[in-house]
């Protein structure tokens, strides 16, 4: 990989204001954009609760006006707008909700459905093709003018989702139909309880060729979309821990694919950037698996100076085989968190950069970034303009307020902010 640098913003639109921002990013001397996942949202609009891994939100269209069919995504493209179209007509309650002949549907009363809501599915098929056109578009001008694309793909899936719907067998279920289990994690240091994320699990165990075909499915179109992936919670294709979901608290971890996971997508992927999100506690099988794979993983500054001890997160310690980020979608931004520093951390961040009270400390920090060793710095747009935590993306374990709502003030991306970023940019070398 070579030494480069990029910017972290979610895809707010398919229409001019993206064509703008790719202008933007190509005038600040930045080689990645990286996105979160562009699937439909619920009513958290969080990208990470989606009714479809491989559909797009319809509410990022620039216009409604048909376009060609892009035969590529035809294989999901039916069951997605089956979906939306059923659960139009169920009110758009949850699938968990619907009646069990449609929430189990048989192929007769599939077959049924498809004859009954057939304008629905139709024009539900036809606003896909539109977006993934309009992506296209986009993704052709930013690589025409040297501008690559980081897509996110989420680990897991929800319930409510085509891809619970109809893949049934990829997860693991009960005798009803319904997940057995959820994805989560045990009580940790950010929480005494553990966490229930409501999200099945897959069946790795018994139906591995199925759960192979979906990821393969995901990763076969995520080289289409994009010239680069993270996967998220990549530590769950070594072990992932899974909850009941009978009123029991006591979960267990379970072993995921491992190395045979990995030799699939870089034998069928050997081009396609694959980060590695790392971030957490991880047993030594995750580390393993990691170092195994040879994707890269993820350092968060915002990580290195919770302690004393020598983190992997400090910037001299960064490896050219890891991608630097200042923070992620799920941290405050860099001034709000420097803002939020107990005294004793602050004076450790003060002493490792060597700077005094008075030296800017969230642009020595940018600075101390991009001259790492890193391979890419990925830093979030609010950091390079300044702002505090009013402009946090994303606050884990809450929902509502202002989460994922957060967008670039109008006027904002100047012209002598873009000299700004290209002129650190490429005094780091990048």
């Amino acid at each position: 990989m070579e030494r480069s640098a990029g910017i972290l913003y979610p895809l707010t639109t398919l229409g001019s204001a993206s064509y703008d921002f790719v202008d933007f990013l190509v005038a600040a001397g930045q080689s990645w954009w990286q996105i979160l996942p562009i699937g439909p949202t619920d009513e958290t609009l969080s990208p990470y609760r989606s009714s479809s891994v491989f559909a797009g939100d319809p509410a990022l269209l620039a216009s409604a006006e048909p376009q060609d069919a892009a035969t590529e995504h035809e294989s999901w493209m039916d069951d997605y707008a089956l979906f939306a179209a059923v659960r139009r007509s169920q009110g758009n309650v949850p699938l968990s909700f619907w009646p069990d002949e449609l929430r189990n549907p048989s192929e007769a009363t599939l077959a049924g459905l498809r004859a009954t809501l057939q304008a629905e599915v139709e024009a539900a098929a036809q606003q896909q093709h539109t977006f993934f056109q309009q992506w296209h578009d986009l993704k052709r001008y930013a690589n025409g003018k040297g501008l690559r694309i980081i897509g996110d793909l989420p680990i897991y899936v929800g319930e409510d989702s085509a891809d619970f719907w109809l893949r049934r067998s990829v997860f693991d279920v009960d005798i009803n139909g319904r997940p057995a289990t959820s994805a989560g994690v045990p009580p940790d240091a950010y929480s005494i309880y553990g966490q229930l994320w409501n999200e099945p699990v897959y069946d790795w165990d018994t139906s591995p060729v199925d759960v192979f075909r979906f990821w393969r499915d995901r990763l076969n179109q995520a080289a289409t979309l994009y010239d680069g992936v993270r996967i998220d919670h990549f530590r769950a294709f070594a072990d992932f821990y899974a909850l009941p979901l009978d009123g029991s608290k006591v979960g267990e971890w379970r072993r995921g694919p491992g190395k045979e996971f990995v030799d699939m997508v870089r034998e069928e992927h050997p081009d396609l950037l694959v980060i590695a999100e790392d971030l957490g506690d991880l047993s030594q099988a995750a580390k393993d698996l990691v170092v195994y794979s040879g994707f890269p993983d993820m350092k968060v500054l915002q990580f290195a100076f919770d302690s004393d001890e020598k983190s992997t997160h400090l910037p001299h310690r960064i490896g050219n085989r890891s991608i630097c980020y200042t923070g992620t979608h799920d941290n405050d931004t860099l001034l709000g968190w420097l803002d939020s520093l107990p005294a004793d951390e602050l004076r450790r961040v003060r002493e490792y950069l060597d700077i005094g009270d008075r030296q800017d400390l969230a642009d020595t920090l940018l600075q101390a970034a991009l001259e790492s060793d890193a391979a890419i710095v990925i830093i979030p747009i609010q950091d390079w303009l300044g702002l505090g935590s009013e402009a946090r993306l994303n606050t884990p374990g809450t929902e509502g307020g202002n989460n994922w709502q957060w967008r670039i003030p109008q006027g904002a991306l100047t012209e002598e902010l873009a000299a700004r970023m290209r002129t650190l940019a490429e005094a780091s070398g990048r």
